[in-house]
C-alpha cells in the first residue's frame, strides 16, 4: 500500500484497524495473548516507526526511549510510519473492555508518545523544509498535521486504557503529568518563543476531554493541575509578550479558523495560552469532583470526537469545557464526599492556594482593578498585548471565572471572595456588555447555590433585582437572537429557579412572578406603537459571526422608554422560562393568567414578546390553559383594526404556527385548535368580502372619490388576502403531524369549515394555478399539506346538500357572490372545455360553481401530492348524483386522473414514485366495491388507468394482498345469499390485513362487482407476471404462505385460488415454456416448482423454529411458541459455516452438492427472516455462495432464496441487488459463464477431423457443458429483469446499480461467448439494457454512451459467422426467435432524449463528447443508420432461425413473421449500408456478406478490405475478400498485413500454394505460418492435400513443412510417406508414372534419412510389419484361379509367419496399437484379376469415458478420463487397386461429420478409414458388425422392414424404434453426402446396415462426374427407394418427416463451408483420378451447394431434391440391372 496517497493510505489502515478490533476477538487477560493479537495486526505493526522499541520505565516514571545506535537521530518519521502508528492507536482505542491486550499495549503507546515529542523537536528544527503536501508544516500547529493526528490518536488510546483498566489508571495519570512536564520544559528551554505554542497546543483540552468520564486516582489531580499551571507562568507569558511584540508577521490573538479539523489550535498570545491552561485545569478540577462513569466504548468514542476549534460558546456559555460536566454540576449537588476535594488530598491545599493566586492575578489582569470591567485598568496588562480580538478577552474572562468557581468548590465552604465577585458581576451597577460573561456568572451561581442551599433565598432577591434593571448585555443579546430566547436569559431563569428551589419558600415563586411582571405597568400604557416601532430583538440584523454590544446609558436615575421596554421584555421571558424550569402546574397556570392579563394595553414589542412566550407555557399547561391561549391569539387577530390590517401582529401568526407545531404531543386538543383556526380563516374571509363590497354600498356621484374608494378597497383586500395566505401556515403546521387525521371520519362541522376554507381560497384566488402565482412558495406548500388532510367537501350523509346546505351557506355574502358569478362561470367553462357542459354551467348558482371549482382545486392539489382516491367520495352523496353537478364532477375526475398519470409517468422515469401511491391504489380498489354505482364505476376506471399503465404496482405486496382480500370478502358476501338469506351483513373485515368493506344489501350488485373485479384482476395479474414474474409470483406465494388457518368446513377462498393460479402460471420471460403447446389438452404450469418452494420454505422455517425452541427451552413447554427472533449465536454459526463453504467451493477441496447449497441458502434466509435486523455478512454469503458455485442449479437455488428473503424482508432489496451486481461483475473479471471464451464458435475444420462414427454422447456432452456455462447468467438476467420491472418506479439507487452492471457487461462484449446457445443470453442482456434505457432518465452523456454500448454489443454477435442453433431443441430455437423479435421491437421503439445534461458551466451547453458526432442532431442521424443496419441483421437472424425451426415449411407449424425491410433496399443502398456497417464494426461488415448475398455488398466489402486491411486482420474470413479466387493487382498493396493476419483452416491455407496466387512470397509465408500454427493432429487429416500441394510448391515451402512436421510427429511421418508412395504412379498397376514421382521419391528419402534413434527404429518396425502383411496379397496372385479353401490355406500359412512387434499399428488405425492378430482370420475376397484379402487384428485404443448422465451438473471435463480398451478390427488389404478416390470421398464425409457435430445436429456418418500405402495398394477398415443389403437378399430377406422386424422386434418395440431412428438419422446424412459428392454405383452390395440399424455406404469408386460403365444412369439426387421409405413408416409418417427435415438441415449446415469442401477436392485434381473431369468438376460441385440462394430458398431447393429422389425409377432400374449383371439381389 505504500504506493497509495497518504490520506488514502491512512483511511485504509484506520478502517482495517477498527474492523480487526471489532471482528477479531481479542483474548481475555492472559500473559501469552500478545503474540496471538499481534499476529492478527501484523499488517499494522509492520509499518510502525523504527524507534518503536521496548521502553524502560524508571522508578519515577520518566519515559526513556531505547534508540537504535545506527539510526540517525535527526531523521524524522515518514508519513506512512505515522499512518501505521495512528492506526495502531485506533486499534487499541477500539478494543473491548475485556481485551487482555489493553494492558500490554501501554508500553508501546508510551514509546510512540516519547518518540512523537522528539519528532516535534525535529519538525521545529526543520520547519523551513516542508514535507509532502499532506504533512506540510502549517502555521499554528504542533509539528505537522500528521503529528497532530498521531498525538490525538495516541492520547485517546492511553486514556481509553486508563478508563477501562483500573489497575493502570495511576500509570496513565503519571504519563499525562510527564507530558505536561515535557511541554513546560519545551517552553522553558526554547529560545525562540515561536516554537512555544507548538508544544502547548499538544495538550489542548479537546484531547483530554475523555478525562471527564475517567476515574484517575484522586492524588494525581493536584499534581496534574500544578504541572498544567507551570505552562502559564509569568516568565513564560513575559517571554511570549516579547516575542509577539518583536514579530512583524504574527497575527495577535487567536488564529483564523483552520479548515483541517485535525490541526490543534495554536495560541499565539499570552491570553490564548492562559485560556488553554485554564480550560485544562477546569477539566481536571471538575473530574476530581464528579463521580466517574462506568467504562463504555460508545460513550468514550463520542466524548473523544475531534472537534474543530470554534470561538463560539456552548449552551452553558462555557467555551471548550465539556457541557456534560457543567450540566451535572447544575442539575444536582455533588454526589461524592469531601474526600475528593483538594483540601483533603495531601499537597492539595498548597496546589489550591497557588492556583487560586494565579487565577486571581489573571482575573485582575483581564478585568482591571476592583473586579470591574475596566479598559483603562487593562492597558498595562499582559493580556492587552495584540488587542483587537474582543472574543479572546471574553473567553479568557469566562474561563478564569469558571476556574475560580471550581477552586471555591474544592474548599470545605464556598469562598466569600468568589461569592462577592459573582454578586458584583450580577449587580445592577455592573456594566458588563458581553452576555457570555453574564451567562457564565449565572451558571457559577447555579452551581454554588445547588451545593450550598442556604444561599438560595438571598441570591433570589439579588437576581430578581438585577432582572428588574435594564442590562446592556441583555439588550445586545436580544438584538442578536431575534425571536429566540437568549442563552443569557435562559441561564438567568435556570439560576433563579435553582435559587427559589433551594430556598424552600412556597411564596417566593409567586412573589417573584408578580414582582417581575409589575414592570409591565410602567410600559407604554394603552398607546399603540405605530408601524415604525421597533423591537429590541429586531432592531439590529447581524452578519454571521458578528457580535453587537449595545450599552444603554443612564442619567439622573430615570429609565428611558427603551430601557423600560427592555426590562419588560426581559421580565416576560424570565417569567416564562422560570415557570417552565419549576415545572409546577399551578405556577404554569398562574404565569399564563398573569401574561394574558397584561396582553392588552402594552406596546407592540411587549405584546409580541408575551405572545411568543405564551406558546411554551400553553404546551406545558392544562387543556384549559391551552384553549385559553389559542383563543386569545384568535381574539387578537379578529380585533385587528379592519381599516388597517397591517397592524395585525406577525408575532401572533408565528405563535400560532409554533403552537400548532408543538401540539404533536397534545393531539387531544388538536381538533379544537383546528376549528379555531378554520373559523378565524372564515371570519377573515367574510371580513374581506365586506371590504371588497364596501364601495358598492357607498352612494356618491363623485367619480374620483368613488375610484379612490375602490382603489383603497382593492389595496385593503390585497392585504387581507395576504393575511389569509399567511394563516395557511399555522393550519398546515397543525395538519402536518403524521398521526393527526381530521379527514378520517370527520364531523359535519369540520367538513363545513374545510369547505369554507377552500371556497374562500377559490374566490380570492389563493388556490389552483392562480394561487401558485400569488402565494409565496412556503404558502403553496402549506396549501398542499392542507389539501392532503382535508376531508371530502361533501359528506355521504348530507341529505339534500345541493338544494339546501350549499345554497344557504353563509360563507359567501349574497352581494359578493353576485359580483363574482360571471367570472366563476367563465372559469369553470374554461376548465371543463367541453361543449356539453355549457348549459349545465350556465344554470348553476354561484355557490354550486364555486363548489365545483373548490373541488377541482382541492383534488388537483391533493392528487398531485399522490392522494387521488379522495375525489371518489363526492359520488357517494345522493344529492350530488341527482344534481347537475355530477357530470361536471365526472369530467373533473377524468381530467385530474390524466394529470395524475402524467405526473406518475415523469416520476417513474426518475424512479421516484412515492410509496403512498400503492396505498392510494388500495383505497381505489376498495372503492370499486362501494354501495353507490357511480363510485364503483369511477373507481374501477381509475384503477384500470393506473394499473394498466403502471403494471409494476402489482409487484407491491399491499396492492396484491388488497386485491385478493377484496375478492375473498366479496365472494364471502355473496355466499350469504345462500347461507343466511334473510339477514344480510353489510360490513366485512379481513383477518389478514387492515381492510374493511361496507357493501350494499343487493346480492345482484355484489355478484356483479365480484365478477367485474375477478375479470380485471386476472387481466392485471397476467400483465404484471409478463413483466416481473419472479416478484409477482413471490408476492402471491407470500400471500398463500401467510394464509389464515383453514378448516375443512371453511376452505374456499377466491383470493387464494386466484393467487395459486397465477403462482403456477408460466411467465412470458420463460419463452421456451410459453412456446410449448398444450400437450394432452393440459395447459402447462409450474405447479411442481410452486409446491417445492412452499414445502421448502415451510420446512426450513419450521425446522429453525423448532431447533430454537429446543435449544432455549428443551423439550418442555412444547405447547408454547418458539422464540420469535434468531439469536446472535445462530447468526455467528451461519456466517462461519457459510464462509467455510465459500472457501471450499473456491479451493475445490471437497465437492459441494447442489442440495447442500440449497439447504444452506434456505436455512440462511429463515435465519434472516427471524432476525431483528438484516445481517450484512449473511446477505453477502447468501449471494456469494451460489455465485461461487456458478452452476445453473446453484443459481436457481440462489434465486429461490433471494426472492423469498426479498418478499419477507423488503429492506434487504438494496443489499441483495448490490451483492448480485458485485457477483456479476466478478464473473466478468474471472471470465466465467457468458464472459468465458472456452466454448466460443470455431471453424469445424479447425478442430481435429476423425475417421470414426458419429457419437451422440459427444454432442450431448457439449450441449450440457454449454448450458452449464451459459444458463447461470441467463437466470441472473431473468432475475434482474424481473426485479428491474418491480423497482423501476421507486429505487433510483438500484437502477443506477443496474445501469452500471449493464454498462460494464456491454463493455466486455468482445469477451462474451460466441457459442450458438449464447444467443439467448446475449440478446436477453441486450433487451434488458434497452428496457433500462427506455425506463430511466439519464444524464445525456450517459444515455448516449449507454446506447452506443448496446449497439456495439449487438454488433459483436454479428461479427462472427452466422450460426445455427445447437442441438435439436426446436423450442429453444422458437424462444430465440421470439427473443429476437422482442429485441427488434425494443430497438425500433428506442428514442433519443438527451434532455438532461450535467455541467459546471452555467453560461453554455456542455460539449458534445460522443466520438464521431458534433451535435445531438448529428448523433440522431447516425443512430438511424445503425438502427437500420441492426434491423436488417436481426431480421436476417430471425429468418435463418425460422428456416432452421421449420426446414420443410410444414404447414402445421405457425410461420414466423419477419420484416420486409431487406426487400426494400436497393443495390445502391446496399453499398452505402455496407460502408456504414464497416464504420460501425469492420468484422460485422465482413460477415454481412454471408448474410446478404448481393453483388453490391460483396463488391463493397471487397473494396473496403483491400483499402483498409488493418481493420480486419483479426478476422480470418476477411482473407477471402482480400485474395479472392486468384491474386489481383488491387490486392497486392494490402499483402503486407498477411504476416499478422488471423489464421484460416489448414485446407484453406493449402489452396494458397496453387499457381493462381502467383507464388507470392507473402502469401506463401502466410500459408506456411498457418500450417505450422495449427496442431499436427489437425493437419494430419489433410495429408493427401498436403502431398498434392507439392505439385505447385515452387519455393519449397510445402516441402519444408512436410520435412519439419515429420520430425515432430512420427504418425504424420508414416502417413505422409505412404501417401507419397501411393501418388508416385497414376494407375493401379504402377505403369503410368506421375510427374511428381522424382520429387516424391526424393522427399521420401530425405524424410527417412532424417529419422534417427527411436524414430528410425519405430519406422523400420512399422514398415516391416506392414510389408509382411501386404505381401500376402502378392503371394496370392498365383492362387487367383484356385478355390477359396486353397486361397484361405495360403493366407493362413503366410499369416502364421508374421512376427508381431510391440507398438506397431495398422496404417488405417494410427490411433491404436496392434497387440495381437487372428492368424486364422484371413479370408480371400472376390476379384477377377486381383487378390485382396481380409484379416483381423486386436487393436488397443484409448477413449474418453463420457458421463452416462448428460445433466449439466456432472458434465464436467474434470470427470473425463482416458481408459484403454481392446477391440478386434478387420481390415482389407488390396494390391493393384487404387484407393485414393475412396480416401477423398471418406475425407469429405468426415468433414461433413465435423460440421454436423459442431452444431449438435444428430446425423450419423461413419467415415471409415482407407489408407493408400503404395501405387494400387491400400488398407481399408471393415465396418464392424454390419451386413450389406446384398447379403440380406442372398439370405432371402425380401426388404429392409422385414429385416428390422426379424432382428429388433415388432414395430412397437423400443429396439425396433431405436434402430429405425438410427436408420433415419444415418440415411439423411448419407443422402446429402451422396447428393453433394454424386456418389454412384449405389447397388445393394455397397449399402451396409450395422448392428444398431444405421445405414453405411461403402465403395466410392464412382464420384462426381463418372458412373459405372461411363454413364450416369442413376438419379442425380440420391437413392431413396420404396423399402427405405417403408422402413421409415411411409411417406406421411413421422419418420419420413424427420428424415426430410434432417436432410434439409444437413444441407443447410454444410453450405457455409462449401468453399473449404470444394478446396479439399480441388487440391486433388492433380491426381487425375477417374472421377475428376477438370475444373468443371469443381464448378459443378460448388453449384450443388446452391450458394446464390438464401436459406429459405436453399431449404425449398433441398425439399425438391428429396422429392426427386423418392422412389426414383432410375434407382429401381439400376438395381434391376445390377441383379441381372452381377447377381446382386434387391
Amino acid at each position: 500500500m505504500d504506493c497509495l496517497d497518504e490520506p488514502l493510505h491512512l483511511q485504509i489502515l484506520a478502517s482495517l484497524a477498527s474492523n480487526i478490533a471489532k471482528t477479531l476477538p481479542a483474548p481475555s487477560d492472559s500473559h501469552d495473548s500478545s503474540p496471538q493479537v499481534e499476529k492478527g495486526i501484523e499488517t499494522i505493526l509492520r509499518g510502525l516507526p523504527a524507534d518503536d522499541v521496548p521502553v524502560s520505565s524508571k522508578a519515577n516514571g520518566v519515559v526513556e526511549r531505547i534508540v537504535d545506535d545506527d539510526k540517525d537521530e535527526d531523521e524524522g518519521w515518514t508519513e506512512f510510519e505515522i499512518n501505521h502508528a495512528i492506526s495502531y492507536a485506533q486499534y487499541v482505542a477500539s478494543l473491548s473492555l475485556t481485551s487482555g491486550y489493553l494492558g500490554q499495549a501501554l508500553p508501546r503507546l508510551k514509546s510512540l508518545l516519547s518518540g512523537l515529542l522528539a519528532q516535534g523537536n525535529i519538525a521545529d528544527a526543520t520547519r523551513s523544509s516542508p514535507s509532502s503536501s499532506s504533512g506540510a508544516t502549517a502555521d499554528g500547529v504542533a509539528g505537522t498535521v500528521p503529528h497532530a493526528q498521531l498525538f490525538e490518536a495516541l492520547l485517546k488510546a492511553v486514556l481509553w486504557i486508563g478508563w477501562a483498566r483500573e489497575e493502570l489508571r495511576a500509570d496513565v495519570g503519571e504519563l499525562l503529568g510527564h507530558l505536561l512536564d515535557q511541554v513546560e520544559g519545551l517552553m522553558k528551554s526554547s529560545a525562540d518563543m515561536g516554537d512555544v505554542p507548538s508544544g502547548a497546543a499538544l495538550v489542548h483540552p479537546r484531547y483530554l476531554v475523555s478525562l471527564s468520564s475517567s476515574s484517575l486516582p484522586s492524588d494525581l489531580f493536584p499534581s496534574l493541575v500544578s504541572r498544567t499551571m507551570t505552562i502559564a507562568t509569568t516568565s513564560h507569558l513575559v517571554k511570549m509578550v516579547r516575542q509577539t511584540s518583536g514579530s512583524t508577521n504574527s497575527t495577535p490573538g487567536r488564529p483564523a479558523g483552520h479548515s483541517n479539523p485535525f490541526i490543534a489550535p495554536h495560541p499565539r498570545t499570552p491570553a490564548g495560552v492562559v485560556i488553554l491552561v485554564a480550560e485544562i485545569m477546569n477539566l481536571l478540577l471538575s473530574s476530581a469532583l464528579l463521580s466517574s462513569n462506568e467504562p463504555d466504548q460508545r460513550v468514550f468514542a463520542k466524548l473523544a470526537e475531534v472537534l474543530p476549534h470554534v470561538p463560539s460558546v456552548d449552551e452553558h456559555g462555557i467555551p471548550h469545557v465539556p457541557a456534560e460536566q457543567t450540566g451535572r454540576f447544575v442539575d444536582g449537588p455533588l454526589a461524592s464526599g469531601p474526600g475528593e476535594k483538594f483540601v483533603t488530598v495531601p499537597g492539595g491545599q498548597d496546589v489550591l492556594e497557588e492556583t487560586e493566586k494565579r487565577a486571581l492575578r489573571w482575573w485582575s489582569e483581564v478585568m482591571g482593578p476592583g473586579d470591574a470591567y475596566n479598559e483603562e485598568g487593562r492597558k498595562g496588562s499582559l493580556f492587552s498585548v495584540g488587542g483587537g480580538e474582543p472574543d479572546e478577552e471574553v473567553e479568557l474572562s469566562v474561563a478564569v471565572l469558571h476556574l475560580l468557581n471550581l477552586l471555591s468548590m474544592h474548599r470545605a465552604e464556598p469562598e466569600p471572595s468568589q461569592l462577592a465577585r459573582l454578586r458584583l458581576l450580577l449587580s445592577e451597577n455592573m456594566t458588563v456588555a458581553d452576555p457570555r460573561l453574564l451567562e457564565a456568572a449565572f451558571v457559577c451561581v447555579s452551581i454554588i447555590v445547588r451545593n450550598y442551599p442556604s444561599l438560595g433565598f438571598s441570591m433570589t432577591h439579588h437576581i430578581r433585582r438585577l432582572l428588574m434593571s435594564p442590562l446592556p448585555a441583555f439588550e445586545g443579546e436580544m438584538a442578536a437572537q431575534g425571536t429566540d430566547v437568549p442563552p443569557a436569559v435562559t441561564a438567568a431563569s435556570k439560576c433563579l429557579a435553582i435559587c427559589i428551589e433551594m430556598s424552600a419558600s412556597d411564596d417566593l415563586v409567586s412573589s417573584t412572578l408578580y414582582s417581575l411582571l409589575n414592570t409591565l405597568s410602567h410600559g407604554a400604557g394603552s398607546s399603540i406603537v405605530g408601524p415604525g416601532a421597533t423591537s429590541v430583538r429586531s432592531h439590529n440584523v447581524l452578519r454571521d459571526g458578528e457580535v453587537m454590544t449595545l450599552k444603554t446609558g443612564r442619567s439622573d436615575g430615570k429609565k428611558t422608554e427603551e430601557q423600560r421596554r427592555l426590562v419588560a421584555v426581559t421580565a416576560v421571558e424570565v417569567v416564562s422560562r422560570l415557570a417552565l424550569e419549576i415545572k409546577r402546574d399551578d405556577i404554569v397556570h398562574l404565569s399564563i393568567a398573569l401574561l394574558l392579563q397584561r396582553l392588552r394595553g402594552v406596546d407592540l414589542v411587549i405584546e409580541s414578546t408575551i405572545v411568543t412566550n405564551l406558546v411554551p407555557l400553553a404546551l406545558a399547561g392544562s387543556n384549559a390553559d391551552l384553549i385559553e391561549v389559542y383563543r386569545a391569539f384568535s381574539q387578537i387577530s379578529r380585533s385587528s383594526h379592519p381599516e388597517d390590517p397591517r397592524m395585525s401582529s406577525n408575532a401572533v401568526l408565528a405563535a400560532q404556527t409554533k403552537l400548532a407545531r408543538g401540539l404533536g404531543k397534545r393531539l387531544d386538543c388538536a381538533d379544537g385548535y383546528l376549528v379555531e383556526l378554520l373559523s378565524l380563516f372564515a371570519d377573515k374571509g367574510t371580513q374581506t368580502q365586506m371590504i371588497a363590497m364596501a364601495p358598492s354600498g357607498f352612494e356618491t356621484r363623485d367619480k374620483d372619490k368613488l375610484a379612490h374608494l375602490r382603489q383603497d378597497s382593492e389595496a385593503r383586500v390585497a392585504d387581507m388576502k395576504s393575511w389569509l395566505a399567511a394563516l395557511l401556515v399555522p393550519i398546515s403546521t397543525l395538519l402536518s403531524h403524521d398521526s393527526y387525521h381530521p379527514d378520517h371520519v370527520p364531523s359535519t362541522e369540520v367538513v363545513a369549515h374545510f369547505r369554507n376554507l377552500w371556497v374562500l381560497c377559490v374566490v380570492f384566488g389563493l388556490s389552483g394555478q392562480v394561487g401558485k402565482q400569488q402565494l409565496h412558495e412556503h404558502e403553496v406548500i402549506a396549501l398542499g399539506i392542507i389539501a392532503e388532510k382535508t376531508p371530502p367537501l361533501v359528506l355521504e350523509g348530507a341529505n339534500d346538500f345541493v338544494a339546501s346546505e350549499l345554497e344557504y351557506s353563509s360563507i359567501l355574502r349574497k352581494d359578493f357572490a353576485y359580483s363574482i358569478q360571471h367570472k366563476q362561470r367563465s372559469t369553470l367553462q374554461t376548465l371543463l372545455s367541453h361543449q356539453k357542459h355549457t348549459y349545465e354551467v350556465r344554470v348553476m348558482s354561484t355557490p354550486q360553481v364555486t363548489l365545483i371549482l373548490a373541488v377541482y382545486d382541492l383534488e388537483e392539489t391533493r392528487t398531485l401530492r399522490h392522494r387521488p382516491s379522495a375525489i371518489l367520495q363526492y359520488f357517494a352523496n345522493q344529492s350530488v348524483n341527482e344534481s347537475s353537478l355530477v357530470n361536471c364532477l365526472s369530467s373533473i375526475v377524468q381530467k385530474i386522473s390524466q394529470k395524475f398519470l402524467k405526473q406518475l409517468s415523469f416520476q417513474v422515469v426518475n424512479h421516484r414514485m412515492p410509496p403512498v401511491v400503492a396505498t392510494e391504489v388500495c383505497k381505489i380498489l376498495i372503492a370499486c366495491t362501494h354501495r353507490f354505482r357511480k363510485v364503483r364505476e369511477t373507481a374501477l376506471q381509475y384503477a384500470r388507468d393506473i394499473l394498466e399503465t403502471f403494471s409494476a404496482l402489482l409487484c407491491d405486496r399491499q396492492v396484491v394482498w388488497t386485491l385478493l382480500e377484496i375478492l375473498t370478502l366479496m365472494r364471502r358476501s355473496c355466499e350469504l345469499q345462500y347461507t343466511d338469506e334473510y339477514s344480510p351483513t353489510y360490513e366485512f373485515t379481513s383477518d389478514k390485513m387492515d381492510l374493511s368493506l361496507q357493501l350494499t344489501d343487493d346480492y345482484a350488485v355484489r355478484n356483479e362487482v365480484t365478477t367485474q373485479l375477478y375479470d380485471v384482476a386476472k387481466k392485471w395479474l397476467t400483465a404484471a407476471i409478463s413483466r416481473a414474474p419472479i416478484e409477482v409470483q413471490s408476492t402471491l406465494q407470500t400471500y398463500l404462505n401467510e394464509s389464515r388457518d383453514v378448516l375443512l368446513i371453511d376452505s374456499v377462498e377466491i383470493g387464494a385460488g386466484l393467487a395459486l393460479h397465477f403462482c403456477k402460471a408460466i411467465s412470458r420471460l420463460d419463452r421456451q415454456e410459453t412456446i410449448m403447446p398444450n400437450i394432452g389438452g393440459w395447459p402447462s404450469d409450474s405447479s411442481n416448482l410452486v409446491s417445492s418452494q412452499f414445502a421448502a420454505k415451510n420446512y426450513y422455517m419450521g425446522e429453525l423454529s423448532g431447533a430454537r425452541h429446543v435449544l432455549e427451552q428443551g423439550l418442555a413447554n412444547l405447547q408454547q411458541d418458539s422464540p420469535a427472533f434468531s439469536s446472535e449465536q445462530e447468526l455467528l454459526a451461519f456466517k462461519s459455516q457459510m464462509s467455510e463453504a465459500v472457501n471450499r467451493l473456491r479451493n475445490k477441496n471437497k465437492p459441494f452438492a447442489v442440495p447442500e447449497i440449497r439447504r444452506f441458502l434456505l436455512r440462511s434466509v429463515s435465519v434472516l427472516i427471524s432476525s431483528q435486523k438484516i445481517d450484512s455478512d449473511i446477505v453477502h454469503y447468501l449471494v456469494e455462495l451460489p455465485m461461487t458455485a456458478f452452476t445453473p442449479l446453484a443459481i436457481a437455488a440462489g434465486v429461490d432464496a433471494w426472492t423469498w428473503l426479498l418478499r419477507q424482508r423488503p429492506e434487504a432489496q438494496v443489499p441483495i441487488i448490490g451483492e448480485i451486481a458485485a457477483g456479476w461483475l466478478e464473473t466478468i473479471r474471472a471470465n466465467k459463464g457468458l464472459f468465458s471464451t472456452s466454448m466460443n464458435y470455431g471453424d469445424p475444420f479447425e478442430r481435429p477431423v476423425e475417421y470414426s462414427p458419429t457419437d451422440k454422447k459427444v454432442m450431448d456432452l457439449e450441449l450440457a457443458k454449454a448450458r452449464r456455462l451459459l444458463r447461470p447468467h441467463l437466470l441472473l438476467i431473468q432475475v434482474l429483469s424481473s426485479q428491474f420491472q418491480a423497482v423501476k418506479y421507486r429505487e433510483p439507487g438500484i437502477m443506477m446499480s443496474l445501469v452500471r452492471l449493464v454498462m460494464r457487461s456491454l463493455a466486455a462484449a468482445k469477451h462474451m461467448s460466441t457459442h450458438p446457445l449464447a444467443r439467448e443470453a446475449r440478446f436477453s442482456l441486450l433487451l434488458f439494457g434497452f428496457q433500462i434505457l427506455a425506463s430511466s432518465k439519464m444524464e445525456a452523456l450517459l444515455e448516449l454512451r449507454f446506447r452506443d454500448r448496446l449497439f456495439s454489443a449487438a454488433f459483436q454477435w454479428f461479427s462472427v459467422r452466422p450460426l445455427w442453433s445447437y442441438g435439436s431443441d426446436r423450442i429453444q430455437v422458437s424462444a430465440e426467435i421470439r427473443l429476437l423479435q422482442d429485441f427488434l421491437t425494443a430497438v425500433q421503439d428506442d428514442r433519443i432524449r438527451g434532455d438532461h445534461s450535467t455541467s459546471s458551466m452555467t453560461d453554455r451547453q456542455p460539449a458534445f463528447l460522443i466520438r464521431g458526432s458534433t451535435s445531438l442532431h448529428d448523433y440522431s442521424l447516425q443512430n438511424k443508420d445503425r438502427v437500420r443496419i441492426l434491423t436488417l441483421l436481426v431480421e436476417s437472424e430471425i429468418s435463418r432461425l425460422s428456416v432452421w425451426c421449420n426446414p420443410t415449411n410444414e404447414t402445421g407449424r405457425s410461420p414466423v413473421q419477419t420484416g420486409n425491410i431487406e426487400k426494400s433496399v436497393t443495390q445502391d443502398e446496399w453499398t452505402k449500408l455496407a460502408h456504414k456497417a464497416w464504420r460501425l464494426s469492420s468484422a460485422m461488415a465482413v460477415h454481412m456478406a454471408e448474410r446478404f448475398k448481393y453483388p453490391s455488398v460483396q463488391a463493397e466489402i471487397t473494396r473496403l478490405v483491400r483499402s483498409e486491411p488493418k481493420a480486419v486482420i483479426g478476422v480470418a474470413e476477411a482473407l477471402h475478400f482480400l485474395l479472392g479466387d486468384k491474386l489481383e493487382a488491387a490486392s497486392r498493396p494490402a499483402l503486407k498485413w498477411l504476416p499478422v493476419w488471423a489464421a484460416v483452416p489448414p485446407v484453406t491455407a493449402l489452396v494458397f500454394f496453387q499457381p493462381r496466387y502467383g507464388n507470392h512470397p507473402l502469401i506463401l509465408q502466410y500459408a506456411m505460418r498457418v500450417l505450422e500454427q495449427h496442431p499436427v493432429d489437425l493437419t494430419f487429416f489433410f495429408v493427401p492435400q498436403v502431398v498434392q500441394a507439392l505439385r505447385t510448391d515452387g519455393l519449397g515451402y510445402v516441402e519444408r513443412f512436410i520435412f519439419e512436421t515429420s520430425k515432430i510427429s512420427q504418425l504424420f511421418c508414416h502417413q505422409i510417406i505412404w501417401n507419397m508412395k501411393a501418388n508416385t504412379y497414376r494407375d493401379d498397376n504402377a505403369t503410368e508414372m506421375d510427374p511428381m514421382k522424382p520429387l516424391l521419391d526424393r522427399m521420401i528419402d530425405m524424410i527417412v534419412a532424417g529419422l534417427s534413434g527411436k524414430a528410425r527404429g519405430f519406422y523400420k518396425l512399422e514398415f516391416d510389419f506392414f510389408g509382411e502383411v501386404t505381401s500376402i496379397s502378392g503371394k496370392l496372385k498365383p492362387y487367383i484361379k484356385k478355390s477359396k479353401p486353397e486361397k484361405k490355406a495360403k493366407i493362413d500359412e503366410e499369416m502364421a509367419k508374421i512376427k508381431l512387434s510391440v507398438g506397431v499399428y495398422l496404417p488405417s488405425n494410427p490411433d491404436g496399437v496392434v497387440v495381437d492378430l487372428d492368424r486364422k482370420s484371413g479370408r480371400p475376397l472376390q476379384s477377377h484379376a486381383k487378390a485382396p484379402f481380409m484379416a483381423s487384428f486386436k487393436v488397443q485404443k484409448e477413449k474418453i469415458d463420457l458421463p452416462s448422465d448428460s445433466s449439466i451438473e456432472i458434465a464436467d471435463e474434470a470427470k473425463m478420463v482416458k481408459t484403454k480398451y481392446e477391440v478386434w478390427q478387420s481390415a482389407i488389404f488390396k494390391v493393384g487397386d487404387d484407393c485414393r478416390q475412396d480416401v477423398l470421398a471418406l475425407q469429405i464425409i468426415a468433414m461433413f461429420k465435423n460440421v454436423f457435430t459442431s452444431i449438435g445436429l444428430v446425423l450419423y456418418l461413419f467415415p471409415y478409414r482407407v489408407t493408400a500405402t503404395a501405387p494400387g495398394c491400400g488398407v481399408i477398415d471393415v465396418v464392424p458388425n454390419a451386413t450389406s443389403r446384398d447379403e440380406m437378399g442372398r439370405a432371402k430377406i425380401n426388404d429392409l422392414f422385414s429385416y428390422f422386424v426379424d432382428k429388433y422386434g415388432g414395430v412397437d418395440t423400443i429396439p425396433f424404434q431405436k434402430a429405425r431412428l438410427n436408420f433415419i438419422q444415418s440415411m439423411a446424412a448419407y443422402s446429402v453426402a451422396c447428393y453433394i459428392l454424386q456418389i454412384k454405383d449405389r447397388h445393394n452390395g455397397n449399402i451396409m446396415i450395422d448392428g444398431e440399424g444405421h445405414i453405411v455406404h461403402i465403395d466410392f469408386g464412382f464420384l462426381f462426374d463418372i458412373g459405372p460403365g461411363g454413364i450416369k444412369f442413376e438419379p442425380n439426387s440420391f437413392k431413396l427407394n420404396h423399402e427405405m421409405v417403408a422402413l421409415m413408416g411411409g411417406r406421411d409418417s413421422q419418420g419420413y418427416k424427420m428424415f426430410s427435415e434432417l436432410t434439409v438441415k444437413a444441407f443447410l449446415a454444410i453450405r457455409p463451408f462449401a468453399d473449404q469442401l470444394c478446396d479439399a477436392c480441388a487440391l486433388m485434381l492433380g491426381t487425375a483420378l477417374p472421377s475428376f473431369k477438370g475444373e468443371g468438376t469443381i464448378k459443378r460441385l460448388r453449384d450443388r451447394f446452391q450458394l446464390e440462394l438464401s436459406e429459405k430458398q436453399a431449404a425449398e431447393y433441398m425439399v425438391g431434391v428429396i422429392r426427386n429422389a423418392h422412389e426414383n425409377m432410375r434407382s429401381n432400374v439400376y438395381d434391376g440391372f445390377q441383379k441381372i449383371q452381377n447377381g446382386i439381389p434387391y
